[in-house]
């Protein structure tokens, strides 16, 4: 029959102590982790049909828009969904994406009529070309879900 040594039972106690402590701070620190089924953040499951932008608006975080005011700086426009910019007589709102291959953009010609807007939709295949809104041009530089560049181009008529 074999013999215990004192090192082999203090061996066992530690890892049988160690055991007891894991698994009494586990319980301890259980309520952090809630029983019921919660769904992943919608970072993680993002799609088109999940209103990002509506969530992240001035509203939610305080006076200032987020993340940044829509601007013209040279001829370059950057437009954040649902901030309206006034630029050579249009008020140009990039509302977000329809589809998944659909951007609308509304447009208020202030010169015709400022109570009327024409909504405009685009594909996101014409990134890159040239729209014409009211007689004036524009490159479609870059559409994202949040903000949408624009570059007019110089008119050579006027």
């Amino acid at each position: 029959m074999r013999t215990i040594r004192p090192f082999e039972i203090v061996i066992l106690a530690f890892a049988l102590g160690a055991g007891i402590f894991l698994f009494v701070r586990a319980w301890m620190l259980s309520d952090a982790v809630p029983l019921e089924y919660r769904s992943a953040s919608p970072g993680f499951n993002w799609g088109w049909e999940f209103d990002y932008e509506g969530s992240m608006q001035a509203d939610k975080f305080g006076e200032t828009a987020w993340p940044w005011p829509a601007q013209k700086t040279g001829n370059r426009i950057v437009l954040p969904q649902n901030q309206p910019l006034v630029t050579e007589g249009l008020k140009l709102t990039y509302q977000g994406m329809v589809e998944s291959d659909r951007f609308r953009l509304d447009v208020v010609i202030q010169n015709l009529d400022a109570d009327v807007t024409y909504p405009q939709e685009f594909d996101t295949t014409e990134a890159g070309k040239v729209i014409i809104i009211d007689e004036q041009q524009f490159v479609l530089e870059k559409i994202t879900p949040r903000y949408l560049l624009l570059i007019a181009q110089p008119d050579a008529d006027r």
